[in-house]
């Protein structure tokens, strides 16, 4: 008898552990007896289909009025599978899938689905965009090829035409170019101590500065002002790549003449980076969205041009990967202010995570960061 009651309390203690377990797991579960009536449920079930502890013996159906749910319970649809927005938060997105597990009961699992289908959204606008991006120039050289197919074509037709298929031909490089860049910083983990190195930005400024002088015009002013012997604790390519999208930026939405102010200083936490334009200023209803791929402001008082869509999502991982974030100060009609500071190197010793707010989130200020 002794031992039979030790046997008992061994199995009440694992049965309790293995409740418990299940109770604390991330995706919910639901256990249902016939016609759809709950038996048991964990934390995350009723948290996010919103029950309560007291619907136990109630009609899942009755808990949450869904006829995707009461089609699921009755095993009217097909693969048991359905989606559907949470009860208790519609931005939600739930899978709910339907487990028979004999005559007497059946499981109804539940996963939010919402970070995946933001993901899968996401990809299918960035294919859209890219095939957009690249047809255009596409459409453009393939109707050159036509016209070279002309057996008459002079040399000089010849010479004229070719010309102009460079332009196109650039405009897709470029835009390989960033997106190789783009993925590789996605992928690649975060740098630490020993991939940071001390570089001298008054230098790399300069030839950011001589790489962008090709995409101005010459009416196009651009100052650069850096204070010689203050270094960054940096990645040096992923920070030049930084300087020279923002500078390139600042050129283009610029009216041509326009004054562009390059600065490197000493800020409150470190050496600190600005852009200044005197161009068309960004409408505050966009700054939220500017380190989105292939988002543009489009400001027909403006010249803008070239680009490919991408040069902002490259300096906003940039700055990502270095524990730090872009700053935008704009006025619309009287031009924007870029800047960033950058961390000391113990910072790179810290997850970013740790020390960046939450993705897509804006604080909205005089001057406003664009969050990680």
């Amino acid at each position: 008898m002794r031992r039979s009651r030790g046997l008992v309390k061994r199995l009440v203690q694992e049965l309790r552990w293995l409740r418990n377990t299940l109770d604390w797991m991330p995706d919910g579960w639901i256990v249902l007896q016939d016609r759809g009536v709950i038996e048991a449920a964990n934390r995350s079930a009723r948290s996010l289909l919103g029950l309560a502890r007291n619907d136990r013996r109630r009609r899942l159906q009755d808990v949450v009025r869904d006829r995707a749910i009461e089609g699921l319970v009755r095993g009217d649809v097909e693969d048991g599978i359905v989606e559907l927005p949470s009860p208790v938060d519609e931005a939600r997105r739930l899978e709910l899938r339907h487990l028979t597990v004999d005559s007497a009961r059946s499981i109804i699992l539940i996963r939010d689905v919402t970070m995946l289908d933001r993901l899968l959204t996401m990809r299918q606008d960035f294919i859209a965009n890219v095939s957009h991006e690249l047809r255009t120039p596409l459409t453009v050289i393939i109707g050159y090829l036509e016209a070279l197919e002309d057996e008459d074509i002079d040399k000089e037709t010849l010479r004229r035409l070719l010309g102009r298929m460079r332009s196109p031909a650039d405009r897709m490089k470029a835009l390989v170019e960033d997106l190789l860049t783009l993925t590789r910083l996605e992928s690649s983990p975060m740098p630490g101590k020993d991939d940071i190195r001390q570089v001298h930005a008054a230098s790399m400024l300069e030839s950011a500065v001589k790489e962008a002088r090709q995409l101005a015009t010459p009416a196009h002013d651009i100052v650069l002002e850096a204070e010689e012997t203050l270094r960054a604790d940096a990645v040096p390519g992923e920070l030049h790549s930084a300087f020279f999208n923002l500078i390139t930026n600042a050129i283009r939405y610029s009216p041509d003449g326009g004054v562009v102010n390059v600065r490197w200083l000493r800020g409150e936490t470190g050496p600190r980076f600005e852009v200044e334009d005197r161009g068309v200023g960004i409408p505050e209803e966009h700054l939220s969205r500017l380190t989105e791929r292939f988002f543009r402001v489009d400001m027909a008082e403006g010249r803008v041009r070239g680009g490919t869509g991408l040069g902002l999502a490259i300096v906003k991982h940039v700055l990502r990967r270095h524990r730090t974030q872009l700053q935008v100060r704009s006025d619309l009609g009287a031009g924007s202010l870029f800047a960033f500071e950058l961390p000391p190197l113990a910072d790179f010793d810290h997850p970013a995570s740790s020390r960046m707010p939450a993705p897509g989130v804006v604080a909205v200020s005089t001057s406003v960061p664009i969050a990680q």
